[in-house]
């Protein structure tokens, strides 16, 4: 990853996808502008998240060549945070257990009977063959969405339900569907090429 000339790289892909965004609200992407919006949305997320460490880096170097002034607050401080940290008595049954071996053994039982269980017959599944499904039904489920699909399941929602946080039910999304198709679909491709949903990526800039 080069990080000379980040913020012009992220300038230049976000001006690349609102470009291919504005084409989509005009008509559909094709297949190849749908895969390079695709690849320019990873790239962009990765540049994004290598910004975001470069901040964090030069922050640490910061405080590695002004220091903390070796001082007495700071000491005291790390201090203070030491003793809370720490477990000095557990109290056990009404007892206090004070000793840090007797501590840590309280602590080792404690945590054993949580996460141990007892041993059982448990049932297997010797000889019980399950369905796979082939290389043809995986790709179709890792594709990218088409518009037929996401139409198909707009107009076979229920559009009686009570309203969103916006006042609209899905029977205004259903009967205003020609309208919205474009937006909605590149909401499906961004949602495909990243796994989330980027509502404003001006926010990370």
């Amino acid at each position: 990853m080069e990080y000379g000339g980040l913020n012009a790289r992220v300038a230049s892909l976000l001006e690349e996808i609102e470009e291919l965004d504005v084409r989509g609200e005009i008509i559909l992407l094709n297949d190849d502008e749908v895969r390079i919006r695709k690849e320019k949305f990873s790239t962009l997320w990765k540049l994004l998240k290598a910004k975001d460490s470069l901040v964090f880096q030069r922050s640490r170097v910061k405080w590695l060549k002004e220091g903390d002034a070796n001082t007495k607050y700071f000491h005291n401080c790390l201090k203070a945070r030491t003793s809370g940290n720490s477990i000095k008595a557990l109290k056990v049954n009404g007892d206090w257990v004070q000793s840090p071996i007797d501590v840590r053994m309280e602590v080792v039982d404690y945590f054993k009977a949580q996460v141990s269980a007892l041993p059982c017959t448990r049932p297997t599944l010797d000889g019980v063959i399950f369905e796979r499904l082939t290389e043809d039904d995986n790709r179709v489920l890792i594709g990218v969405f088409s518009g037929e699909e996401i139409e198909e399941v707009v107009m076979g929602s229920d559009g009686t339900k009570s309203s969103g946080p916006d006042g609209f039910n899905f029977a205004f999304i259903k009967k205003f569907s020609y309208l919205m198709k474009d937006e909605v679909r590149i909401m499906f491709d961004q949602f495909h090429a990243n796994g989330v949903i980027l509502k404003n990526l001006l926010a990370y800039l």
